[in-house]
């Protein structure tokens, strides 16, 4: 009797197990809609315009699924809309994918299929998404530390440690929409995209064929994912807001671009390449900025085992290690090179500068220096990679200086990362890929 009544308990249990399996993976009603807000972090710095984002289904029904849509003008102007960046992401509710996110950002490739996809979870009225791999997944294809720092399987939601996307609705009717990268270990993951939405009154048309199961759950850049969608109507439609600027004058550097409005951020420069030397300025507005710092990566972006076993390249895209990093403030300049992922980097003079200084001028801090094309951490280890490639990207970021220390203090959300061709900085004129939209005029930057 004990005997058949624990096969009993156990073929019950599994039953509910099976059962609570196959219920529809559904998201809280109160998440669809259409929202917008303003990006306090993000991957390229804080931004000034609006994020807008919506949540639709496909049809009405209990297991119909979702798509997620996204516009990112990355505080490009109206004049630039034709190449904002966007993301289209779809929710499957049922059957063997689901919970699976299929995420298709653009502008991308006709030939791609899958860029990235993750798996869902729900814990109470709050959702996260996590990293998915799937059968054929080449790990030196994406920017994720699956090496250097196993983020993987490093947390208990298999993926989340890569790569993890929350969503939940406040008490107020807020939607926070938080996009986290990975971290190094002992330290908090790397804010690729937070902010806080709100409801407009808006429902996108969903006037397109939902993507395929199994090997068909893929992109479609040759029709259906290649383009953007109209996610609002007026007075939405266009909301830029040309925010409040303090004059931003161009120097005389042959190359000017402000990179972020929030700290004023611009970047200068004059390329040499007969005598191979970038000579740079950047700046900041001084309220915010007691040092200003630029990072190099020559490798950045490259996938070779080279660069992986030289602690940079593609799967530390969205860290910090790798680079060279020449920081300017009240009183000098220090040098550092960042071995982590993320945290504090150490003191290195690697990289060889000359006619270096800072400058309060006005209400800005400015620093200059000139630097060799090839230099730094990885020349000096014998690695002769050049900053002119097409795998070379950049970082700043600007902060308090603590003192009595002698060291930066952290510096939050004001930092940024940038694929940066030094050659040809407006070889596009998409807002991610390309400086064109940032361009310096001599009354500011070039917005309509």
């Amino acid at each position: 009797g004990d005997m058949f009544g624990w096969w009993n308990s156990c073929w019950i249990l599994g039953l509910a197990a099976l059962a609570l399996s196959e219920q529809p993976f559904t998201l809280p009603p109160s998440f669809e809609g259409t929202w917008q807000g303003i990006p306090y972090a993000s991957v390229i710095g804080p931004w000034s315009e609006n994020l807008t984002f919506s949540i639709s289904r496909d049809d009405l029904g209990s297991e119909s699924d979702y798509v997620f849509e996204a516009n990112l003008p990355f505080d490009a102007s109206p004049e630039f809309r034709d190449y904002w960046s966007w993301q289209r992401s779809y929710l499957r509710v049922s059957g063997e994918e689901r919970g699976q996110l299929l995420h298709c950002p653009g502008p991308r490739s006709p030939r791609l299929q899958r860029v990235a996809m993750m798996q869902g979870h729900r814990d109470g009225d709050a959702v996260t998404f996590c990293l998915k791999k799937w059968p054929g997944y080449v790990d030196s294809k994406h920017p994720f530390p699956f090496h250097s720092l196993n983020c993987y399987h490093s947390e208990d939601l298999e993926g989340c440690g890569c790569f993890n996307w929350t969503l939940r609705v406040d008490p107020e009717g807020y939607l926070d929409y938080e996009v986290s990268m990975a971290g190094s270990v002992g330290r908090e993951h790397s804010r690729h995209m937070w902010v806080k939405l709100h409801r407009i009154p808006f429902s996108p048309s969903l006037n397109f064929s939902f993507p395929g199961t199994g090997k068909d759950f893929e992109c479609d850049y040759a029709f259906r994912d290649e383009h953007q969608t109209p996610l609002a109507s007026c007075p939405f439609a266009q909301t830029f807001q040309r925010p409040s600027r303090r004059s931003i004058s161009a120097g005389s550097f042959q190359h000017c671009y402000n990179l972020d409005l929030k700290t004023g951020l611009v970047l200068e420069w004059d390329l040499d390449l007969q005598n191979s030397i970038l000579k740079v300025q950047v700046s900041a507005w001084s309220n915010l900025a007691d040092y200003v710092s630029i990072g190099f990566r020559p490798l950045g972006g490259s996938s070779s085992n080279l660069a992986r076993e030289a602690g940079t390249g593609r799967e530390m895209r969205f860290g910090m290690a790798g680079a060279d990093i020449v920081l300017g403030h009240r009183d000098g300049i220090k040098q550092y090179y960042a071995s982590s992922y993320s945290g504090m980097p150490q003191a290195d003079t690697s990289l060889h500068i000359c006619q270096a200084f800072t400058e309060f001028k006005g209400d800005r801090l400015y620093l200059q220096f000139q630097r060799p094309l090839v230099g730094g951490w990885l020349s000096r280890h014998g690695i002769n990679a050049s900053i002119v490639s097409n795998v070379s990207d950049m970082m700043w970021a600007v902060g308090k200086w603590d003192a009595d220390a002698a060291v930066p203090r952290y510096h939050h959300v004001f930092r940024g990362w940038r694929e940066v061709n030094w050659t040809d900085p407006e070889f596009d004129a998409r807002p991610l890929l390309s400086l064109r939209p940032y361009k310096c005029q001599d009354h500011g930057v070039v917005y309509p």
